[in-house]
Protein backbone atom coordinates (compact mmCIF):
# COMPACT_ATOMS: atom_id res chain seq x y z
CA UNK A 1 0.00 0.00 0.00
CA UNK A 2 1.60 3.26 -1.33
CA UNK A 3 2.21 5.95 2.26
CA UNK A 4 -0.73 8.50 2.51
CA UNK A 5 0.06 12.48 2.19
CA UNK A 6 0.80 13.73 5.22
CA UNK A 7 -1.01 17.13 5.27
CA UNK A 8 -1.28 20.31 7.27
CA UNK A 9 -3.82 22.81 7.26
CA UNK A 10 -2.64 26.70 7.68
CA UNK A 11 -5.93 28.64 8.29
CA UNK A 12 -9.04 27.35 10.38
CA UNK A 13 -11.34 29.55 9.35
CA UNK A 14 -14.68 28.64 7.62
CA UNK A 15 -12.94 27.23 4.16
CA UNK A 16 -10.21 25.86 6.27
CA UNK A 17 -12.56 23.56 8.42
CA UNK A 18 -14.28 22.20 5.55
CA UNK A 19 -11.12 21.44 4.08
CA UNK A 20 -10.28 19.70 7.13
CA UNK A 21 -13.28 17.44 7.32
CA UNK A 22 -13.11 16.55 3.76
CA UNK A 23 -9.30 15.55 4.54
CA UNK A 24 -10.33 12.96 7.38
CA UNK A 25 -12.99 11.78 4.56
CA UNK A 26 -10.02 10.99 2.80
CA UNK A 27 -8.16 8.78 5.15
CA UNK A 28 -7.21 6.16 2.62
CA UNK A 29 -4.51 8.98 0.74
CA UNK A 30 -4.67 11.74 3.24
CA UNK A 31 -3.68 12.15 6.79
CA UNK A 32 -3.67 15.21 8.81
CA UNK A 33 -1.34 15.41 11.34
CA UNK A 34 -0.97 19.45 12.07
CA UNK A 35 -2.76 22.64 11.97
CA UNK A 36 -1.66 26.00 11.88
CA UNK A 37 -3.62 29.26 12.76
CA UNK A 38 -2.32 32.88 13.91
CA UNK A 39 -6.62 33.46 16.19
CA UNK A 40 -5.33 33.57 19.36
CA UNK A 41 -9.09 32.31 20.28
CA UNK A 42 -8.20 28.86 18.57
CA UNK A 43 -4.17 28.43 19.01
CA UNK A 44 -3.74 25.94 21.90
CA UNK A 45 -6.95 24.23 21.44
CA UNK A 46 -8.46 20.69 19.94
CA UNK A 47 -8.85 20.95 16.21
CA UNK A 48 -11.89 18.75 16.36
CA UNK A 49 -13.63 21.05 18.68
CA UNK A 50 -12.71 24.04 16.97
CA UNK A 51 -14.16 23.07 13.64
CA UNK A 52 -17.36 21.69 15.45
CA UNK A 53 -16.92 17.53 15.15
CA UNK A 54 -17.78 16.69 18.59
CA UNK A 55 -15.37 14.89 19.46
CA UNK A 56 -11.28 15.61 19.87
CA UNK A 57 -9.08 14.80 17.13
CA UNK A 58 -5.92 14.69 19.26
CA UNK A 59 -4.04 17.75 16.22
CA UNK A 60 -3.76 20.94 18.89
CA UNK A 61 -4.12 24.13 16.62
CA UNK A 62 -0.64 26.04 16.80
CA UNK A 63 0.61 29.61 15.73
CA UNK A 64 4.73 27.91 15.67
CA UNK A 65 5.18 26.31 12.29
CA UNK A 66 8.84 25.94 12.73
CA UNK A 67 8.24 23.58 15.97
CA UNK A 68 5.15 21.95 13.92
CA UNK A 69 7.66 21.16 11.40
CA UNK A 70 10.33 19.90 13.38
CA UNK A 71 8.16 17.42 15.66
CA UNK A 72 6.51 15.59 12.17
CA UNK A 73 7.24 14.69 8.80
CA UNK A 74 5.00 16.96 6.86
CA UNK A 75 4.21 16.45 2.56
CA UNK A 76 1.98 19.49 2.01
CA UNK A 77 0.25 21.87 3.66
CA UNK A 78 -3.27 23.73 2.73
CA UNK A 79 -3.16 27.03 3.13
CA UNK A 80 -5.92 29.05 3.50
CA UNK A 81 -5.39 32.16 5.45
CA UNK A 82 -5.41 35.55 2.67
CA UNK A 83 -5.77 37.00 -0.56
CA UNK A 84 -3.24 38.78 -0.79
CA UNK A 85 0.38 37.48 -1.97
CA UNK A 86 1.86 40.59 0.51
CA UNK A 87 0.43 39.16 3.71
CA UNK A 88 0.80 35.75 2.97
CA UNK A 89 4.52 35.82 1.66
CA UNK A 90 5.88 35.32 5.37
CA UNK A 91 3.42 32.23 5.71
CA UNK A 92 4.37 30.57 2.94
CA UNK A 93 8.53 31.62 3.23
CA UNK A 94 8.35 29.55 6.58
CA UNK A 95 6.55 26.54 5.19
CA UNK A 96 8.98 26.35 2.41
CA UNK A 97 12.02 26.69 4.49
CA UNK A 98 11.51 23.05 5.47
CA UNK A 99 11.02 21.82 2.14
CA UNK A 100 7.32 20.98 2.36
CA UNK A 101 5.05 22.26 -0.80
CA UNK A 102 2.53 24.46 -0.89
CA UNK A 103 -1.65 23.92 -1.94
CA UNK A 104 -2.91 27.35 -1.31
CA UNK A 105 -6.32 29.25 -1.63
CA UNK A 106 -4.66 33.14 -1.70
CA UNK A 107 -6.27 34.30 -4.74
CA UNK A 108 -3.27 36.63 -5.86
CA UNK A 109 -0.93 33.86 -5.45
CA UNK A 110 -2.48 32.38 -8.69
CA UNK A 111 -0.96 34.37 -11.23
CA UNK A 112 1.50 36.45 -8.61
CA UNK A 113 3.72 37.64 -11.44
CA UNK A 114 0.95 40.66 -12.39
CA UNK A 115 1.02 41.72 -9.02
CA UNK A 116 4.27 41.65 -7.67
CA UNK A 117 7.11 40.12 -10.10
CA UNK A 118 9.97 41.05 -7.93
CA UNK A 119 7.67 39.48 -4.93
CA UNK A 120 7.08 36.62 -7.33
CA UNK A 121 10.24 36.29 -8.31
CA UNK A 122 11.71 35.68 -4.82
CA UNK A 123 9.08 32.93 -3.58
CA UNK A 124 10.08 30.78 -6.65
CA UNK A 125 13.96 30.86 -6.00
CA UNK A 126 12.95 30.75 -2.24
CA UNK A 127 10.96 27.59 -3.25
CA UNK A 128 13.51 26.03 -5.32
CA UNK A 129 16.51 26.73 -2.89
CA UNK A 130 14.87 24.55 -0.32
CA UNK A 131 13.34 21.79 -2.57
CA UNK A 132 9.28 23.01 -2.04
CA UNK A 133 6.67 23.54 -4.52
CA UNK A 134 3.80 26.02 -4.27
CA UNK A 135 0.47 26.74 -6.10
CA UNK A 136 -2.26 29.50 -5.97
CA UNK A 137 -5.75 27.78 -6.45
CA UNK A 138 -9.31 27.57 -6.12
CA UNK A 139 -12.36 27.74 -8.03
CA UNK A 140 -11.78 31.48 -9.03
CA UNK A 141 -8.84 32.17 -9.78
CA UNK A 142 -7.61 29.10 -10.37
CA UNK A 143 -9.96 27.12 -12.79
CA UNK A 144 -13.15 28.70 -13.85
CA UNK A 145 -11.79 32.27 -15.11
CA UNK A 146 -8.49 31.05 -16.16
CA UNK A 147 -7.73 27.10 -16.29
CA UNK A 148 -10.79 26.28 -18.09
CA UNK A 149 -11.16 28.70 -20.78
CA UNK A 150 -7.24 27.70 -21.48
CA UNK A 151 -8.05 24.13 -21.60
CA UNK A 152 -11.00 25.15 -23.59
CA UNK A 153 -8.63 26.50 -26.50
CA UNK A 154 -6.57 23.18 -27.10
CA UNK A 155 -8.75 22.48 -29.85
CA UNK A 156 -8.87 26.21 -31.48
CA UNK A 157 -6.25 26.78 -34.95
CA UNK A 158 -7.05 30.31 -34.43
CA UNK A 159 -8.15 32.44 -30.99
CA UNK A 160 -9.63 35.67 -31.73
CA UNK A 161 -10.77 36.77 -28.08
CA UNK A 162 -11.98 34.98 -24.90
CA UNK A 163 -15.00 36.37 -22.55
CA UNK A 164 -15.69 34.47 -19.76
CA UNK A 165 -19.05 35.63 -17.35
CA UNK A 166 -19.51 33.76 -14.12
CA UNK A 167 -23.13 34.83 -12.18
CA UNK A 168 -24.07 33.59 -9.17
CA UNK A 169 -26.56 34.22 -6.01
CA UNK A 170 -24.53 34.69 -3.68
CA UNK A 171 -27.69 33.72 -0.97
CA UNK A 172 -25.74 30.02 -0.58
CA UNK A 173 -22.55 31.08 0.05
CA UNK A 174 -20.25 31.82 3.12
CA UNK A 175 -20.83 35.08 5.51
CA UNK A 176 -17.24 36.38 4.71
CA UNK A 177 -18.14 36.02 0.90
CA UNK A 178 -21.50 38.06 1.40
CA UNK A 179 -19.49 40.64 3.45
CA UNK A 180 -16.95 40.77 0.86
CA UNK A 181 -19.10 41.66 -1.83
CA UNK A 182 -21.32 44.29 0.52
CA UNK A 183 -24.76 42.86 1.12
CA UNK A 184 -26.55 44.24 3.40
CA UNK A 185 -24.81 47.54 2.95
CA UNK A 186 -26.37 51.20 1.95
CA UNK A 187 -25.11 52.57 -1.32
CA UNK A 188 -23.29 55.23 0.28
CA UNK A 189 -21.46 52.59 2.87
CA UNK A 190 -20.28 50.34 -0.02
CA UNK A 191 -18.99 53.29 -2.45
CA UNK A 192 -16.88 54.32 1.51
CA UNK A 193 -16.00 50.97 2.22
CA UNK A 194 -14.30 50.26 -1.77
CA UNK A 195 -12.63 53.30 -1.47
CA UNK A 196 -10.98 52.99 1.82
CA UNK A 197 -10.84 49.22 0.41
CA UNK A 198 -12.48 48.04 3.70
CA UNK A 199 -14.03 45.63 0.79
CA UNK A 200 -12.30 44.90 -2.16
CA UNK A 201 -15.15 43.45 -4.89
CA UNK A 202 -13.47 39.89 -6.09
CA UNK A 203 -9.97 39.50 -5.88
CA UNK A 204 -8.30 37.26 -9.25
CA UNK A 205 -9.41 38.98 -12.45
CA UNK A 206 -5.81 40.08 -13.21
CA UNK A 207 -4.38 37.10 -12.05
CA UNK A 208 -6.89 35.12 -14.75
CA UNK A 209 -5.95 37.16 -17.51
CA UNK A 210 -2.72 37.51 -17.31
CA UNK A 211 -2.90 33.31 -16.90
CA UNK A 212 -4.47 33.14 -19.91
CA UNK A 213 -2.47 35.38 -21.83
CA UNK A 214 0.67 33.70 -20.86
CA UNK A 215 -0.74 30.45 -22.15
CA UNK A 216 -2.01 31.64 -25.07
CA UNK A 217 1.28 33.24 -25.57
CA UNK A 218 -0.40 36.74 -25.85
CA UNK A 219 1.66 39.88 -24.99
CA UNK A 220 -0.28 42.14 -22.64
CA UNK A 221 -0.32 45.65 -22.89
CA UNK A 222 -2.00 46.54 -20.15
CA UNK A 223 -5.11 45.23 -18.19
CA UNK A 224 -8.35 47.55 -17.92
CA UNK A 225 -10.10 47.02 -14.11
CA UNK A 226 -13.90 47.65 -14.49
CA UNK A 227 -15.28 49.96 -11.56
CA UNK A 228 -16.97 47.45 -8.92
CA UNK A 229 -20.32 48.56 -8.69
CA UNK A 230 -23.21 47.30 -6.49
CA UNK A 231 -26.39 46.10 -6.97
CA UNK A 232 -29.40 47.00 -6.03
CA UNK A 233 -33.02 45.39 -6.39
CA UNK A 234 -36.44 46.34 -5.91
CA UNK A 235 -37.34 43.50 -3.65
CA UNK A 236 -36.54 41.72 -0.76
CA UNK A 237 -34.24 39.08 -0.47
CA UNK A 238 -32.90 36.45 1.54
CA UNK A 239 -29.94 34.51 2.50
CA UNK A 240 -28.61 32.15 4.49
CA UNK A 241 -27.25 35.03 7.36
CA UNK A 242 -29.05 38.47 6.35
CA UNK A 243 -32.27 39.81 5.06
CA UNK A 244 -31.55 42.63 2.52
CA UNK A 245 -34.34 45.37 1.81
CA UNK A 246 -34.95 46.97 -2.18
CA UNK A 247 -32.73 49.54 -2.49
CA UNK A 248 -29.95 47.91 -0.38
CA UNK A 249 -26.59 46.42 -1.63
CA UNK A 250 -27.11 42.65 -2.25
CA UNK A 251 -23.68 42.45 -4.08
CA UNK A 252 -21.43 43.49 -6.81
CA UNK A 253 -20.37 43.68 -10.87
CA UNK A 254 -16.97 43.93 -11.93
CA UNK A 255 -15.25 43.80 -15.49
CA UNK A 256 -11.50 43.17 -16.72
CA UNK A 257 -10.85 43.45 -20.12
CA UNK A 258 -7.08 42.25 -21.41
CA UNK A 259 -5.67 44.32 -24.11
CA UNK A 260 -3.26 42.68 -26.84
CA UNK A 261 -2.04 44.99 -29.92
CA UNK A 262 -4.55 47.27 -28.96
CA UNK A 263 -7.59 45.05 -29.25
CA UNK A 264 -9.74 43.43 -26.38
CA UNK A 265 -8.92 39.80 -26.47
CA UNK A 266 -9.84 38.88 -22.75
CA UNK A 267 -13.21 39.80 -21.18
CA UNK A 268 -13.82 38.85 -17.88
CA UNK A 269 -17.59 39.65 -16.12
CA UNK A 270 -17.67 38.72 -12.63
CA UNK A 271 -21.54 39.17 -10.90
CA UNK A 272 -22.36 37.63 -7.22
CA UNK A 273 -25.51 39.11 -5.23
CA UNK A 274 -28.02 38.00 -3.51
CA UNK A 275 -31.34 37.16 -5.32
CA UNK A 276 -29.51 36.54 -8.28
CA UNK A 277 -32.61 34.45 -10.47
CA UNK A 278 -29.71 33.43 -12.96
CA UNK A 279 -26.89 31.17 -11.83
CA UNK A 280 -24.57 30.20 -14.99
CA UNK A 281 -20.65 30.55 -15.42
CA UNK A 282 -19.87 30.38 -19.54
CA UNK A 283 -17.14 30.50 -21.43
CA UNK A 284 -16.61 31.86 -25.00
CA UNK A 285 -14.18 31.42 -27.29
CA UNK A 286 -13.60 33.75 -30.30
CA UNK A 287 -11.66 31.28 -32.88
CA UNK A 288 -11.53 28.46 -35.12
CA UNK A 289 -13.35 26.71 -34.16
CA UNK A 290 -15.59 29.10 -32.40
CA UNK A 291 -16.04 26.93 -28.61
CA UNK A 292 -18.76 27.67 -26.87
CA UNK A 293 -19.66 26.20 -22.96
CA UNK A 294 -22.23 27.31 -20.42
CA UNK A 295 -22.52 25.71 -16.88
CA UNK A 296 -26.17 25.94 -15.39
CA UNK A 297 -26.05 26.96 -12.33
CA UNK A 298 -22.80 27.97 -11.67
CA UNK A 299 -20.33 25.74 -10.07
CA UNK A 300 -20.40 26.46 -6.10
CA UNK A 301 -17.72 28.54 -5.11
CA UNK A 302 -17.31 27.26 -1.62
CA UNK A 303 -17.28 23.51 -2.74
CA UNK A 304 -15.48 24.04 -5.65
CA UNK A 305 -12.86 25.76 -4.01
CA UNK A 306 -12.01 23.41 -1.36
CA UNK A 307 -12.61 20.17 -3.90
CA UNK A 308 -9.74 22.04 -6.08
CA UNK A 309 -6.96 22.61 -3.14
CA UNK A 310 -7.67 18.52 -1.91
CA UNK A 311 -7.59 17.56 -5.82
CA UNK A 312 -4.14 19.21 -6.98
CA UNK A 313 -2.61 17.92 -3.47
CA UNK A 314 -1.53 14.80 -6.17
CA UNK A 315 -0.27 17.27 -8.65
CA UNK A 316 2.14 19.40 -6.56
CA UNK A 317 4.13 17.06 -4.56
CA UNK A 318 4.83 15.49 -7.61
CA UNK A 319 5.58 19.06 -8.92
CA UNK A 320 9.19 20.07 -9.41
CA UNK A 321 10.40 22.84 -6.31
CA UNK A 322 9.28 26.56 -7.42
CA UNK A 323 6.27 28.53 -7.81
CA UNK A 324 3.80 26.95 -10.26
CA UNK A 325 0.65 28.31 -11.75
CA UNK A 326 -2.27 26.20 -13.26
CA UNK A 327 -1.38 26.31 -16.48
CA UNK A 328 1.95 24.32 -15.32
CA UNK A 329 0.86 21.45 -14.31
CA UNK A 330 -1.29 18.00 -15.37
CA UNK A 331 -4.99 18.16 -15.55
CA UNK A 332 -7.12 18.77 -12.32
CA UNK A 333 -9.35 15.50 -11.75
CA UNK A 334 -11.24 14.59 -8.65
CA UNK A 335 -9.40 12.36 -6.16
CA UNK A 336 -12.27 10.45 -4.51
CA UNK A 337 -12.25 9.20 -0.41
Amino acid sequence: MAAKTRVVTFGVGVIGQQVVKEIIKRGSWLELVGALDNDPKKVGRDLGEVIGLGKKLGITISNDPAKLFSDAKVDVVVHTTSSHLAKVYPQLESIAKHGVDVVSSCEELSYPYIIDEKLANKLDQFAKEHGAAILGTGINPGFLMDALPIFLTGPCLEVNRIKVTRKMNAGSRRIPFQQKIGAGMSPSEFKDAIEKQKITGHVGLQESIAMIAAALGWKLERIELGEVKPVLLKKTVKSNWITIQPGTVTGLTQTAIGVVNGKSRIELEFVAYIGSEEEYDMVEVDGVPPINMKISPCVHGDHGTIAMLINMIPKITNATPGLHTMKDLPLPAAVLP
